[in-house]
């Protein structure tokens, strides 16, 4: 499924190396499949429907792929009534004892499974080693896990959608409060690692899964040269993953998907009193201290965590760029929090004045008044050229000024609702990180309980 492929337990990234062209080609599209050419060693271990892993998970159907790893649905046969898991396979050479993946293995150590907030956090429940002809491979096993949270009022029956999605946000800062009061920060906070826990799969004949969630689509693989023996390095098919948007879940009211959040990925994740020096996260999601001073904290977690908010609730992103130039994000941020404090204004960020004209940079006085300069290529030309609303506060995102058009899977934000929501952004989107409230405290808010 297109939902499912940069997001359960997998991080949308480039692929984990660039691999040779393997002499193999797809007989079909390549939408939302993993690229064939990983298939060799170092790469994807090569899987069909109905494989047996570990003498225990039945593969029955694609979650999703990433650029390091493929996730599958699986049913374990050692068990009498059926249990359906998510068995996370990585990449050979993304194998090694020190990867991100293992990071989520502290959590656990920290006895983070046994926290009042262990639900809306994706914890695995097991581990194993494939040994196949691609090298050797961890697989870890999580409960299955559905779309993203952002695209429920799109494919489910709401009856109240503003306060579900009210309640999908208070989830998942409960779960980032609960990080934190651990001493860990999430560093990969973002709408694509929060996903909908599932309901009711246990107990399902494998034919009923089939029917409930569609049956496996694939695309044969064939030797470009048409010559030659197959190798063992790859499968005969590619799997599509689940399609959730197709299932017609509205009209059949069958649905085995939740209101409940579940927030996944923690190959970015670090201890506060060992934070990193690079974070992974996209560009949109990336904190004022970050793109200009490169500081880490959990801060950052806190101002992903706003504009996580924003998303789930209205569908749009709040910095929505054209591409991951920091710069073009950075005026986002001016266009609609406002200028930026001191040294980041006049010295840290070096590229400002291509994008602000400041009083300062003529006579040097102390005046704090600044013009948007909308040169060609920058993010507000774009949006100008297409007469489209540029959003100068909070409040102008939140009722509609989206800067550029945006396909949007949310429901409409009231003035009413906008005044209260706009009030927590702005607690979150602090530029100064000691002034940013805490995850904890943001609990309390209005917002939630309206």
């Amino acid at each position: 499924m297109s939902e499912l492929v940069s997001s359960p337990i997998l991080s949308p990234q480039e692929s984990f190396r660039e691999f040779r062209d393997n002499g193999l080609r797809l007989d079909g599209p390549s939408t939302g499949l993993e690229n064939v050419h990983d298939y060799e060693p170092g790469g994807h271990h090569p899987l069909h429907l109905g494989d047996i892993l570990n003498g225990r998970y039945k593969v029955l159907h694609k979650l999703g792929n990433g650029g390091y790893a493929n996730i599958w649905l699986c049913r374990d046969v050692q068990r009498e009534v059926a249990h359906y898991f998510a068995v996370k396979i990585l990449m050979a050479d993304a194998s090694i004892d020190d990867c991100h993946e293992l990071r989520v293995y502290r959590l656990l150590r920290l006895g983070l499974a046994k926290c009042d907030a262990a639900e809306h956090l994706c914890l695995p429940i097991g581990r194993f080693d494939i040994q196949g002809p691609n090298g050797q491979h961890f697989a870890l096993v999580f409960p299955v896990l559905g779309p993203r949270v952002s695209i429920l009022p799109q494919i489910l029956r709401l009856e109240d959608p503003t306060r579900t999605l009210r309640n999908v946000c208070f989830q998942v800062t409960k779960a980032i409060a609960t990080l934190h009061s651990y001493g860990t920060c999430h560093g990969d906070l973002r709408p694509a690692n929060i996903l909908v826990q599932v309901k009711g799969l246990t107990g399902l004949l494998e034919e009923e899964l089939d029917q409930a969630l569609g049956v496996p689509e694939t695309v044969d693989i064939s030797r470009a040269s048409g010559k030659g023996s197959w190798p063992s390095t790859a499968p005969h098919y590619l799997v599509k993953p689940i399609e959730w948007g197709s299932l017609n879940i509205r009209d059949t009211g069958i649905s085995f998907l939740t209101s409940r959040a579940c927030l996944v990925d923690f190959g970015e994740s670090f201890d506060v009193r060992d934070v990193p020096e690079d974070l992974g996260a996209p560009e949109e999601y990336r904190a004022p201290e970050y793109v200009l001073d490169k500081r880490v904290g959990a801060e950052t977690d806190i101002w992903a965590l706003g504009c996580t908010l924003f998303e789930i609730r209205t569908g749009k992103r709040l910095f929505d760029l054209l591409d991951d130039d920091p710069d073009d994000h950075l005026e986002r941020m001016v266009d609609i929090l406002g200028k930026f404090p001191e040294p980041w204004w006049s010295k840290t960020w070096e590229a400002r004045r291509r994008y602000f004209r400041d009083e300062r940079d003529r006579d040097r006085d102390r005046r704090l008044s600044y013009q948007p300069i909308r040169t060609p290529g920058s993010m507000a030309a774009a949006a100008t050229t297409k007469d489209e609303p540029i959003p100068h506060s909070i409040e102008d995102a939140l009722l509609g000024a989206s800067g550029r058009e945006q396909e949007s899977t949310g429901i409409a934000v009231s003035p009413a609702e906008a005044r209260v929501f706009a009030d927590l952004l702005r607690r979150t989107l602090k530029y100064s990180p000691e002034q940013r409230i805490t995850a904890e405290d943001l609990l309390e808010h209005d917002w939630f309980t309206m």
